[in-house]
């Protein structure tokens, strides 16, 4: 009976383990892309390689305010790949990949690893300390008021200290939903339906397999009860391993998406 038990929880840690293989694989692939942009018409003569551009009324232009749900994107400097020919009023909109962006200390001092959201200054970011949009994150620290540095492109909403369950299900739902509705923004959204895929499926299938294996021991009990000792450690490891399974899941979740 326990040799039954260990070999079903080795069959079942296997498939987990090749499920999270290929969903962080898929995860990697969709965030590291080459920095690639695309030449688009820009309505703002002023903007230049490093502004934090948005989508407004007139057009593309330099975002104004902070937490811009309509940012777009970051004017680049020499991407790696661009799309379409460039003309008189385009510029070269980068958005993934790292990219220099105009970043200042307006909100705080800046180090690596902060969200960097728009500001009240035109083009320029700063860092994000409360539930909104964000452009990215900061891969270095801003050593002065205001400077160019390195961001990784990343638009989405993120949730600031609010760990609840409605607020992280929400923050995920319009990710999605904005991934749907911008094109640019598709490996984003992967990314978190991957989180939610992982997430949702190892809670469904722990509770199922709970459910299942409670059933099963309450009942080969009862046909057997000179056996019922072997068949509560059976039902134990069982249970440990569904623990081990699920929790491992919805960590794995959680590291998809906030990383």
């Amino acid at each position: 009976m326990k040799f039954l038990a260990w070999k079903k929880f080795k069959k079942t840690l296997t498939v987990f383990l090749i499920f999270s293989t290929l969903m962080i694989g898929g995860t990697v692939l969709a965030q590291s892309l080459s920095q690639t942009a695309t030449n688009l018409e820009v309505a703002d003569p002023e903007a230049e390689a490093g502004d934090i551009i948005t989508k407004s009324d007139l057009g593309l232009v330099r975002a104004d305010k902070p937490y811009d749900k309509n940012i777009l994107g970051v004017v680049g400097k020499k991407p790696a790949i661009v799309f379409n020919r460039p003309g008189t009023t385009t510029l070269p909109i980068v958005t993934q990949g790292e990219v220099l962006v105009k970043v200042s200390d307006a909100n705080g001092e800046v180090t690596q690893g902060d969200y960097i959201t728009s500001s009240e200054q035109p083009g320029v970011g700063q860092k994000a300390t409360e539930s909104g949009f964000v452009l990215g994150k900061a891969l270095e620290d801003l050593n002065t008021n205001q400077a160019k540095i390195r961001v990784l492109l990343g638009a989405q909403h993120v949730n600031m200290g609010d760990t609840s369950t409605l607020g992280i299900m929400e923050g995920i739902g319009w990710n999605i939903l904005q991934g749907a509705q911008q094109p640019e923004n598709f490996p984003e959204m992967l990314r978190y339906l991957f989180a939610l895929l992982i997430g949702g499926g190892s809670f469904l299938l722990g509770f199922l397999s709970f459910v299942r294996t409670l059933q099963g021991g309450v009942q080969a009990v009862g046909r057997n009860p000179l056996a019922k000792r072997a068949i509560q450690m059976s039902l134990i490891l069982n249970l440990i391993g569904i623990i081990i399974l699920t929790g491992a899941g919805l960590a794995l979740a959680l590291f998809t998406i906030l990383y």
